[in-house]
């Protein structure tokens, strides 16, 4: 565990708008810490009770939800400037509904949530800025899983696959993209085999509706048709 020393807060969602001095009267009422972890490194445990909202400095984290059976879902990836565990600190329960853990070596910028809004955490003015921005990041979030409600509602396989890549095609605005997720990692977030996705991707590439290099994926498919 080391402390804070460099000036991330400023370039994540959660500090947005704040002004440099109001930044710095709030970072020295918090004294954020920073938390290293290494690969496969539990971060946060389902169940847990969190007490401190996380700011990712870099690497990557992944989201999990495990279900009695023993089965695993994939339900995020966190990239650098990521916020982790904002909803469980912010909610009436304060229990995380997932596992984080660390996909490679990272470092997590640790802030006590409470002290975000205590009276020497800076002015009104401020506090309402951070609140707006919590608001935000949990807003975003709702509608991230509302993708991910309507990939899993659908009955095939390759309808979840089509649903979950024409949504990532229209964030990203291109036919050609990086899902960053490795196949078996895809399988996860689709709830299915991993065998079952390979052969299912192989089949729609030879038909001309997708192609596929680890990845990166391309959607030929318009409005229910190959692209010409």
């Amino acid at each position: 565990m080391i402390y804070f020393k460099a000036d991330y807060m400023q370039k994540s969602a959660l500090f947005q708008g704040l002004e440099k001095e109001e930044l710095e009267t709030v970072r020295s009422s918090i004294v954020p810490i920073v938390k290293t972890y290494e690969k496969n490194e539990i971060i946060l445990r389902q169940g847990d009770v969190v007490k401190y909202v996380g700011i990712l400095l870099d690497g990557r984290v992944s989201g999990l939800k495990y279900h009695y059976d023993g089965s695993v879902q994939i339900l995020k990836f966190l990239n650098p400037l990521d916020t982790i565990g904002l909803e469980s600190a912010f909610s009436s329960f304060h229990t995380s509904p997932y596992m984080f853990i660390a996909d490679k070596h990272c470092s997590i910028l640790c802030i006590m949530y409470a002290e975000l809004f205590t009276s020497q955490g800076g002015s009104i003015s401020c506090k309402l800025k951070l609140l707006k921005n919590v608001v935000n990041i949990l807003s975003d979030e709702n509608i991230r899983l509302m993708y991910k409600i309507d990939t899993l509602s659908k009955r095939t396989l390759r309808d979840r696959i089509l649903t979950y890549l024409s949504i990532i095609r229209e964030k990203r605005g291109s036919d050609r993209f990086d899902i960053g997720m490795t196949q078996e990692q895809f399988a996860l977030y689709l709830c299915v085999n991993r065998s079952a996705l390979s052969s299912e991707l192989n089949k729609m590439r030879k038909e001309g509706l997708i192609d596929f290099d680890k990845s990166i994926y391309t959607l030929k498919l318009r409005f229910g048709l190959p692209k010409e």
